[in-house]
């Protein structure tokens, strides 16, 4: 039991975490967001040779950052209550903090609230809370084997 408590306070942190850096990075003003976003889109196309519209990239990351919120907030819910409904629990707290990420850009210089944003953030939160799920499913259902096999 008292594993468990530890493995949930860690991944609780985790999110925190991860919702900490995506409010920091939603706070930086547009100039400032689009500078470091270039300087990234920069070194990945000198690394793999492929010029990508970083319209894409930056929205690929929006979906990134958002499937990573996704991942650590099921094993967050699942960690704490092992609940069947971890997984919509983990993709309405994503996709809630997405909307709440939108409006919070009301407030800073140059950005704006778009609901395209917020659909690219659900969309990420899903497909992170999705894997984390389907990752769950394959180790218990490995475990529940090896259960019924005699071995510990």
């Amino acid at each position: 039991m008292k594993k468990r408590k530890i493995k949930a306070i860690i991944f609780w942190i985790f999110t925190a975490v991860c919702m900490i850096m995506i409010f920091l990075l939603s706070s930086q003003p547009a100039t400032e967001s689009s500078a470091v976003s270039n300087s990234v889109i920069k070194k990945i196309f000198d690394l793999i040779g492929v010029e990508f519209s970083s319209f894409f990239i930056r929205k690929a990351a929006h979906a990134t950052e958002f499937a990573i919120l996704g991942f650590l907030s099921f094993n967050a819910v699942n960690a704490t209550w092992n609940w069947k409904y971890s997984f919509p629990a983990a993709f309405l707290i994503s996709s809630f903090y997405g909307v709440t990420d939108e409006i919070h850009q009301l407030f800073v210089d140059g950005r704006a609230c778009q609901i395209r944003d917020m659909l690219i953030d659900s969309c990420g939160a899903l497909a992170g809370a999705l894997t984390a799920f389907l990752i769950f499913t394959i180790i218990k259902n490995i475990r529940e084997r090896g259960k019924e096999n005699g071995c510990s």
